[in-house]
């Protein structure tokens, strides 16, 4: 099983070398989020190894620990996430992602769903898309997809 977390470590580490090389070709203000979105991947690919090597010297069977993992949760939020993707320039930024952080929010709750929480869970979704709008679209100015409705 640590052959498998060191390969996933490197698949990791290839997956931020090939995103690195396009960088060269930025320049001024075009680098420093996506500079700041690798070095957080690389620090997080970091944590991989540093995680299988403890891992390896507390023999710790991975096995074991994975039998409570939710597979089923996550590949349901692996396809909705794939589904958001597609349906993004359709949507448009803003109703796409609210409706993908409401689904999300409420799939990966692994609590029963109460009118109330689901309640909670729209007004922080409503919250966090209004922070994008005043971030993205009036401090920054940024294009994003308008979708079919124009939002």
């Amino acid at each position: 099983m640590l052959y498998k977390e060191f390969i996933s470590a490197l698949v990791m580490t290839g997956i931020v070398t090939a995103f690195a090389i396009p960088m060269t070709q930025l320049s001024g203000e075009s680098q420093v989020v996506p500079l700041l979105l690798l070095i957080c991947m690389g620090i997080f690919n970091v944590g991989q190894y540093i995680l299988a090597g403890l891992r390896y010297a507390a023999k710790i069977d991975v096995k074991m620990t994975m039998r409570g993992y939710p597979l089923r949760r996550v590949a349901v939020l692996f396809v909705l996430t794939v589904l958001y993707l597609l349906f993004l320039e359709t949507l448009g930024f803003y109703i796409g992602a609210f409706l993908y952080f409401i689904a999300a929010s409420l799939i990966a709750q692994p609590m029963k769903i109460t009118p109330k929480l689901a309640a909670k869970r729209v007004a922080v979704c409503f919250v966090c898309i209004a922070f994008l709008y005043c971030l993205f679209t009036v401090l920054l100015a940024v294009q994003i997809p308008k979708g079919i409705f124009g939002i």
